[in-house]
């Protein structure tokens, strides 16, 4: 354990004295601010609409909660599509390409504690860029919280609930771009493999709107997104939470397998 928090250690200070960390955390919080203005005027909007009176129906349900929370977030867990391959990439590739890997493997180090260590410390990046988009609802709340009465305050444990779902997306998708890292020795090759992996577990759903039966439900039942929206819907079920940890230990498993047998070729 004291191993692996070490390595993590390590690859969070690595992060952290080099610019990509700090890019990445920037275009989080710019793109996530972008995405939370379009979703408050959108908001906005359907708030004017609803003050009519054959609208009443649809006011009496409208809520941040549902009209701005929530959207953000699933528009906010597309931009790790794009931050996984970018944190996950140099973990294993680098150094493998600077020689500092073999080194790695002489130590008396346990391959697992390796591996856990790299995704630990890569974890913690994502999950300071998912902190961030917490800034917005926390906002919202603060500004809104005297429409609370009206039923327009924050519903927090579905909020908290989509934001579990959105930590479990990232941390399933950074399991699968440390896997793919591990077979490669060149970050770019890392990056893109991981990329065209993860917007094809992204459009899945999109891709099955045009089979049906059993094909329709196989690609359903892998689709990240539709996994996501367990968890945006405010209900914790038992297949959305095992999709995400099946990637995670799949994507951890394959790596220790690809650093083992790198350890004795």
């Amino acid at each position: 354990m004291r191993t692996m928090l070490a390595i993590a250690r390590k690859e969070l200070n690595i992060y952290l004295t080099t610019p990509l960390a700090y890019i990445v955390l920037s275009a989080t919080a710019f793109v996530s601010a972008f995405f939370f203005v379009g979703h408050v005027r959108r908001f906005l909007e359907y708030t004017s609409v609803s003050a009519q009176p054959q609208w009443a129906d649809y006011a009496a349900r409208l809520n941040l909660t549902d009209g701005v929370v929530l959207p953000l977030i699933f528009s906010s867990a597309l931009v790790t599509i794009l931050v996984a391959p970018l944190l996950t990439m140099r973990l294993i590739a680098e150094e493998r390409r600077e020689g500092t890997f073999e080194l790695l493997m002489t130590y008396p180090v346990r391959t697992v504690e390796i591996v856990l260590g790299k995704y630990l410390g890569g974890l913690a990046i994502l999950a300071l860029c998912i902190a961030l988009t917490l800034l917005f609802p926390a906002a919202l709340e603060l500004f809104a919280g005297s429409t609370s009465a009206s039923g327009l305050g924050l519903e927090w444990r579905t909020v908290l609930l989509g934001y579990a779902g959105f930590f479990l997306l990232g941390a399933a998708f950074m399991a699968i771009g440390l896997c793919i890292s591990s077979f490669t020795d060149s970050q770019l090759v890392a990056a893109i493999i991981t990329l065209f992996a993860l917007l094809l577990l992204w459009m899945l759903q999109s891709v099955s709107m045009g089979t049906e039966g059993l094909i329709r439900a196989a690609l359903i039942g892998f689709s990240a997104p539709h996994h996501l929206m367990g968890f945006l819907r405010g209900a914790l079920e038992l297949k959305d939470l095992l999709y995400f940890l099946s990637w995670i230990a799949l994507g951890l498993y394959i790596t220790c397998r690809s650093v083992e047998a790198k350890r004795w070729a």
